[in-house]
């Protein structure tokens, strides 16, 4: 029996019943996924979620369904005229369209999840097609790799997109032909020919004239501000590390200022922007732990001064922008007018994110522009805002400022170096070893519930393997190379728009991370074990007009920024700052400032381990803290442990070369010395063989705690220095 075509109108029904059928099954499968299972997030917050917030997780998955409709529509767009196609060389009956749209509908979908698996391989469990794809590699080589890729990534929608574009347009010919309105349809074709190229600004660009490119314009200097969170400032190439993590930051320090041992007062994000912002101690600002409730939040936004506010009297635009890690700015603007980060680190997002991990139409189709608009908490996860939207983001302010010329201080803040070392594939890739396949092949895989809901994690991380940490530590360099990437578009467009002779550019981060040192597991401000990496950050500086390049050894805090920062634009000195103006070395006014650093941890998420002691330690967080929904749903500290928080912070007393640190002890308080010259990892107390120096640093620590007066190290040691004194006889 010969086979009939069908027609326009029965085919087009056909395709969207089917499609809708596809994505029908696909999100009931999402909502029973969501019922069997959370993605381990089984704590005491998932009783809470689902006792007293079931009605916001039903919705937030009635949210999803019109990223399911939209999918539809352009499943539909795509594969009707791609059947329609397929019709006219072999007429199908219906149950042949039902699997044409079927199969082209998998090819789509077999698409997607190839570049997702490329470039965001940690959504989901993709080795069935990572295998392959790297045993093509490693068998033909990487140019068919590379071709094989470009095939799929960029021919395969290419072709499909103008062959569906190509049917459109001659259905749309035919329509006007059969009406007699040819010159309208040649009208109506080049005019959106010529809108599409206008709203896309391709072949328009904006020519500074010669005044700008100059860039001798006689006004303030702007500030131009570039972090990571975790950003370790050991790890950068231009401070000795091995691998080549960040040419572009290196080519910064080649011609600017880096300040090579820059350390933060608090290893923890928004206690450490709040200090290095507002030049001030956490003791004296006010937050210090992540969980402050809105009493303390309230008094540092009364009462902390900030760089922002200073820089706004003098007429600067002071923006910020960032993705998940500058979620604080929200809550604590720091001095900041224009706040562009995603939403605040509350409950709710992290509800939301639970619901939406399980709906994979939301990685695949709407990580991009169009879907954060459409899904805004998109933007407050992890996984989904990336350095690329940051990255346009700022580059699109500095394009606004450099066309109205009004003085700017812009801080953009990148997510890319914080656990779990997350990264597209080719920069995970850079490092590791193509044979490993471990549980953190694509990040660090780590336990959400062991992580807020115990206290004893360290002690089986302690244990884990050589190659498992050589593993880690290669993703977190890849992440560095992700963020390096992102400083060099900045720049990029820095020069571009000729302000890089008005422009002051700082490369820093809020702390560093532990990567497995001596007594040390993963993460941040819990102890000053192992050195200094968890507070040590980077401090790169283009300064205008510098007469040639400098690197500087000496101790200097990211409480110094901000006054710095000041002085080199030639504002006023705020006199509330805590922290020094860093101008005279750059200048080179001073060798030295005899700066000592002072600094503190924050929340305890961990026990401490010292050998032969027991120190002081907390609950786990999902005990301590709870949801505050006067204060935005907001993980808040309990009243009751605010004290035991405080109780158990480490402080510590930093020179050139010895590092004293105060931990609690559930018996007494415990005192250890380290010379961080011979022994960089702090391995071997030395306070029984320098007691003058532990007297000296701990009388330091005593004045700061309890009077806020820091000393310099020629205070804490006389003008002969910290060599003079020499230890007593073993």
């Amino acid at each position: 029996m010969p086979t009939t075509n069908l027609t326009r109108r029965h085919t087009l029904k056909t395709v969207v019943l089917t499609v809708t059928g596809t994505l029908l099954a696909w999100y009931l499968s999402a909502l029973l996924s969501f019922a069997g299972n959370s993605y381990g997030f089984n704590n005491r917050f998932s009783e809470v979620a689902l006792q007293h917030h079931w009605w916001y997780l039903v919705w937030s998955n009635l949210v999803v369904l019109k990223g399911y409709l939209l999918v539809a529509a352009g499943y539909v767009a795509l594969i009707y005229p791609l059947v329609r196609l397929w019709g006219r060389v072999r007429p199908a009956t219906r149950r042949g369209v039902v699997w044409r749209t079927l199969l082209f509908a998998g090819l789509l979908y077999g698409f997607f999840i190839f570049r997702l698996m490329l470039e965001k391989p940690y959504f989901g469990d993709y080795s069935y097609l990572l295998g392959w794809y790297d045993a093509l590699g490693r068998v033909c080589g990487t140019r068919v790799q590379d071709a094989v890729h470009a095939l799929i990534s960029q021919v395969f929608p290419v072709a499909a997109v103008v062959v569906a574009a190509l049917f459109y347009l001659f259905e749309l010919r035919r329509w006007f032909a059969r009406t007699a309105r040819p010159l309208l349809f040649s009208f109506g074709a080049v005019a959106g020919i010529l809108a599409l190229l206008a709203v896309s600004g391709y072949g328009v660009s904006r020519a500074p004239d010669a005044e700008e490119l100059a860039g001798g314009r006689k006004r303030p200097k702007n500030i131009v501000i570039l972090g990571s969170d975790s950003l370790r400032g050991d790890h950068l190439s231009c401070n000795g590390y091995a691998r080549q993590t960040s040419p572009n930051i290196d080519r910064i320090a080649a011609k600017g200022v880096n300040f090579e041992r820059c350390l933060t007062p608090i290893a923890s994000t928004l206690e450490s922007l709040a200090s290095m912002f507002s030049s001030q101690y956490p003791h004296t600002h006010g937050v210090r732990h992540m969980f402050p409730n809105r009493a303390m939040v309230n008094r540092a936004n009364r009462e902390a001064p900030s760089l922002g506010a200073e820089l706004q009297r003098l007429g600067y635009d002071t923006t910020v922008i960032g993705d998940w890690c500058a979620c604080s700015f929200n809550e604590l603007p720091m001095g900041f007018k224009n706040i562009i980060v995603s939403d605040f680190d509350n409950f709710r997002v992290y509800m939301s994110e639970v619901v939406f991990l399980h709906h994979q139409i939301l990685p695949l189709f709407f990580d991009n522009r169009v879907g954060h608009m459409l899904f805004p908490k998109l933007k407050s996860f992890a996984n989904y805002m990336t350095p690329e939207v940051v990255t346009d983001q700022v580059i699109g302010r500095i394009r606004q400022r450099a066309e109205d010329r009004k003085p700017f201080l812009l801080f953009g803040y990148y997510s890319c170096t914080h656990l779990p070392y997350k990264t597209p594939t080719h920069y995970a890739k850079l490092w590791t070893d193509p044979k490993y396949d471990g549980p953190h092949k694509h990040e660090l895989a780590l336990n959400v519930d062991q992580f807020i809901g115990g206290t004893d994690i360290n002690e089986k991380w302690s244990k884990l393997p050589r190659e498992e940490v050589e593993q880690i530590t290669a993703l977190y360099d890849g992440c560095v190379r992700m963020f390096d990437d992102s400083v060099g578009r900045v720049v990029a467009e820095l020069e571009k728009q000729g302000l890089m002779d008005d422009t002051i550019i700082l490369i820093t981060g809020d702390h560093g991370d532990d990567l497995f040192e001596p007594n040390c597991t993963f993460g941040h401000g819990t102890t000053f074990n192992g050195g200094d990496q968890a507070n040590r950050v980077p401090a790169i500086l283009h300064v205008p007009g510098l007469k040639q390049p400098q690197r500087h050894t000496q101790l200097t805090r990211t409480l110094d920024f901000a006054p710095t920062l000041l002085d080199l634009v030639g504002a006023p000195p705020q006199p509330r700052f805590e922290g020094t103006s860093l101008a005279p070395l750059i200048r080179d006014e001073k060798q030295s400032l005899d700066l000592a650093y002072f600094g503190e941890t924050s929340y305890l998420f961990f026990r401490r381990t010292i050998p032969g002691e027991e120190p002081l330690f907390i609950p786990p967080m999902d005990e301590t803290t709870f949801i505050d929904p006067d204060f935005d749903f907001h993980f808040v500290l309990k009243d009751k442990f605010q004290d035991a928080v405080l109780k158990t912070k480490e402080h510590c007393v930093r020179t050139e070369r010895f590092k004293y640190i105060r931990t609690p002890g559930v018996h007494h308080s415990i005192e250890r010395l380290f010379d961080v010259r011979a022994d960089p990892h702090c391995e071997h107390d030395v306070k029984l063989r320098y007691p003058e120096v532990k007297a000296r640093l701990s009388a330091a620590m005593d004045q700061w705690l309890t009077t806020h007066k820091q000393s310099t190290t020629a205070e804490i040691y006389g003008i002969l220095g910290e060599d003079t004194l020499q230890p007593v006889a073993p």
